[in-house]
């Protein structure tokens, strides 16, 4: 079962649920999807009216009662959560919260790690909280946030002026593009700073509560200060280095959690020594903007129908032939304080990348970002992600 919403649903994604006549909810942004479809003569979406989604959905819990196992429900996106939590049963409602909020979840996995080092505030209180009641180096960040919206690295008193600063500037454009469910200004989170790699995992929790890894991304950043979302990639090397370690930690996590037939995109840091920490996990869909069709352009398997057919991908079959190629997402975010853009140079942008898997085009005079990129770049011609991870892409922009 699936849930369309805003932002942005893939023609993947759309493909996909057509094919297999996945259940949909009808709702606005289902419509306009189908009604796409049908201009380009494809197959119709399988779209379940709002009571009776949530009644299916009611009636797979409760035939699968004695396992504890909900039924696959993906969504595509955080503004949905409202609906799961107003329409769905009590257990997947509860399973949901567990992980929106970052600071629930924190103490719910306190026991891996009890010398992580986290504190919880309203607005107000971080506000008026003075520098020197701050262990630094630290982040700060919504502890209900999305896409790195309003998460910052804190190192020293300029640091934490600045960011509030920007917090209290930035806090009504936050409310104005995202719901309170997925951005809150109101609630957040200061917590240890974590010097390691970090990675985002696509993860579900099947029947029996394993977890079953459909990617691993290792994110990249420019520098210490840098927490965007920029540059993300993949590789059999990553896959083989980390599948078996990342599944454990995941089944660790998920003897405290009870997650059944649950996906959850996960972001993590794992130091040198292999201690693993959580940096978030996000409730019923993977990578965000139906950017984990990373998997479908590197691997040749939807990630999320893995979850809802309740597969393993054959990484052994997947990873052939694949060596010495890094698979990459980038999001292309505007820089701070943008000037209006009156066109972007896409074509430009794509010129620079020895081979684009997917470009996908969005609408930059409403969010933050003029879209996504997806290529196949050869490990021994690295320069070019390193060029475009610093670049602020206004370059390729007409102002």
């Amino acid at each position: 079962m699936i849930i369309l919403d805003q932002p942005y649903v893939s023609p993947e994604l759309l493909a996909y649920a057509a094919a297999r006549q996945e259940p949909v909810l009808d709702n606005y942004m289902a419509r306009a999807c189908a009604t796409g479809l049908k201009v380009q003569d494809r197959q119709a979406l399988n779209l379940v009216p709002e009571a009776r989604f949530a009644a299916m959905l009611q009636e797979g819990q409760e035939q699968n009662n004695a396992s504890s196992a909900p039924p696959r429900l993906y969504t595509c996106s955080e503004n949905s959560l409202s609906w799961v939590t107003e329409h769905c049963s009590l257990a997947l409602a509860e399973a949901t919260g567990k992980l929106k909020n970052k600071a629930l979840t924190r103490e719910l996995l306190r026991p891996l790690d009890t010398n992580y080092y986290y504190r919880r505030l309203n607005l107000a209180e971080m506000q008026a909280l003075p520098f020197e009641a701050v262990r630094v180096p630290c982040i700060l960040k919504p502890a209900v946030g999305f896409f790195s919206l309003g998460v910052y690295r804190i190192s020293n008193e300029a640091d934490w002026q600045a960011a509030k600063s920007d917090i209290a500037a930035e806090a009504q454009r936050w409310a104005e593009q995202y719901p309170q469910s997925v951005v809150d200004g109101n609630d957040w989170l200061l917590e240890e700073y974590i010097d390691g790699d970090e990675y985002a995992v696509d993860v579900y929790f099947d029947q029996d509560g394993q977890a079953v890894i459909c990617n691993i991304l290792r994110h990249e950043f420019t520098g210490d200060t840098d927490v965007s979302d920029r540059l993300y990639y993949t590789s059999a090397g990553i896959i083989e280095n980390y599948l078996a370690e990342f599944e454990a930690w995941f089944n660790r996590v998920n003897a405290i959690l009870g997650l059944r037939n649950f996906p959850a995109h996960v972001e993590l840091r794992r130091t040198a020594a292999g201690r693993i920490l959580p940096i978030e996990f996000n409730a019923l869909r993977f990578a965000g903007w139906c950017s984990t069709d990373v998997s479908l352009f590197a691997w040749g398997f939807h990630s999320y129908g893995c979850f809802l057919e309740g597969q393993k991908p054959n990484w052994d079959e997947a990873l052939k032939g694949k060596e010495g190629k890094l698979y990459t997402l980038m999001a292309l975010n505007k820089p701070a304080n943008c000037p209006p853009v009156h066109s972007f140079d896409y074509e430009a942008l794509s010129r620079g990348f020895a081979r684009v898997l997917c470009l996908r085009r969005n609408d930059y005079s409403r969010y933050g970002l003029f879209g996504f990129l997806f290529t196949e770049t050869p490990e021994d011609q690295r320069e070019e992600l390193d060029r475009i991870a610093s670049s602020d892409l206004l370059e390729f922009a007409v102002i």
